[in-house]
């Protein structure tokens, strides 16, 4: 069973409990932490706003986009066929350096400038949500074009999984996980 620290947040105040008392607490009451990773995402990487797209003179499957980044709108060129006029995306400015290693430069493109990068999830580290491009919606908070998306809470979080034993199917839940963390740390 895969659960976040943001999920327990919910249901118990683990504000004040470090991930290292967390997991061992888990260990401690019979629920075998599996694994554990932390979600992080690069510096650099900002929410946009797609103001425009039109087709690529030179290309049949690139796309030339006016982005709002917030301070500024910026030309960049995009391959993915899901990007619209209108979407919130996630949006790599120039000197950002995603977890491929891959650094943002400015480009040219079929003989079009591209300042920056749109990014799909698998290129900011992230699991795969879709094919394309990483549309944004309000469910990960208020979108405010120009903020970094590591300054979002879910992109800062503890992944853990647990590996549950047959006899602990009251811990199918975060709700059941919750209540015996909750019981452990008196909480």
């Amino acid at each position: 069973m895969i659960i976040t620290r943001n999920w327990l947040q919910e249901w118990i105040d683990i504000s004040e409990i470090s991930s290292e008392k967390l997991l061992s607490t888990l260990n401690s009451i019979g629920l075998e932490v599996d694994a554990h990773d932390k979600i992080s995402l690069p510096k650099g990487v900002v929410v946009g706003l797609v103001k425009s797209k039109r087709r690529h003179e030179n290309s049949d499957h690139l796309n030339v986009c006016e982005v709002d980044v917030g301070k500024q709108s910026l030309q960049i060129v995009c391959g993915a066929k899901n990007v619209e006029a209108g979407q919130y995306v996630a949006v790599s400015l120039i000197g950002a350096v995603l977890p491929s290693g891959l650094e943002i430069k400015p480009a040219k493109l079929r003989g079009v400038e591209s300042f920056g990068m749109i990014c799909s999830a698998t290129e900011l580290g992230l699991a795969k949500t879709n094919d394309g491009i990483m549309v944004l919606d309000s469910s990960i908070g208020e979108l405010v074009l120009g903020k970094e998306l590591r300054e979002y809470e879910i992109f800062n979080d503890d992944l853990i999984e647990i590996e549950l034993t047959a006899n602990r199917g009251d811990c199918l839940s975060i709700l059941g996980i919750a209540r015996d963390l909750g019981a452990a740390l008196d909480l």
